[in-house]
């Protein structure tokens, strides 16, 4: 009996132009607004419009121009605002890390290692359980455990890093202080053809001063093959 063997082609190749002289189609909103989005929101009324933007979409926020943190007393108040954070080795001559996963206000995982991280019950392993962060940890535990793992010589330079912006956590005031916030999503155009955003939001003077869109169109290649 012959089988149908569907392949499609990887993404990096899902995005190329339709039309090479109708796309990208750009935009540069300055009044008005886009979507749920309006010209002149704060910070925070801008971070609820893309809440009630992305109900049907999958997307996080990218906060351009946010760097790492070199000590927990900078992230102590942002932890409740994300889903994860990353501890990195800065002076390791290969990827060194450990990724703490955040549910519910604790530690729900813990993965450590390098370029792919393995789950582990604690970090780091080689230091006592009332050191080592574990897995159910509060995040007011967390905190302190990074504060007394910091004071460790071999883990004072790891950097702290924070993912994207999640939507479906509390607004982070921090990222008021930043001017320029990017996200992107796809869309179904029709049968075989996809659409994908990208969105570059300035700030300026505490409100939304422009967005910028960029459009693109491509098909989604489908071979089919027939194997026995």
């Amino acid at each position: 009996m012959k089988k149908i063997l569907v392949l499609i082609i990887p993404a990096l190749l899902l995005f190329s132009c339709l039309d090479d002289d109708a796309f990208p189609r750009i935009e540069n909103i300055t009044k008005g607004g886009k979507w749920t989005l309006k010209i002149g929101s704060t910070p925070e009324e801008v971070y609820s419009q893309l809440q009630e933007f992305a109900i049907d979409k999958v997307f996080d926020l990218a906060v351009v121009g946010r760097n790492s943190f070199s000590k927990p007393e900078q992230v102590r108040d942002l932890l409740p605002f994300y889903n994860s954070i990353t501890l990195q080795n800065p002076a390791s001559g290969r990827i060194d890390r450990a990724i703490f996963y955040l549910d519910q206000d604790k530690v729900s995982r813990i993965e450590a290692g390098g370029g792919m991280p393995e789950e582990v019950f604690q970090w780091p392993l080689e230091v006592s359980d009332g050191v080592s962060i574990l897995g159910g940890d509060p995040l007011d535990v967390l905190y302190d455990k990074l504060v007394t793992i910091y004071q460790m010589p071999a883990y004072s330079n790891y950097q702290i890093y924070l993912p994207n912006k999640t939507l479906n956590k509390p607004f982070d005031p921090d990222m008021a202080n930043y001017e320029q916030w990017n996200f992107s999503f796809e869309t179904e155009v029709r049968p075989n053809v996809r659409g994908r955003s990208n969105v570059t939001l300035y700030f300026g003077n505490g409100v939304l001063k422009k967005i910028h869109h960029e459009y693109n169109e491509a098909t989604v290649y489908i071979d089919v093959q027939q194997v026995n």
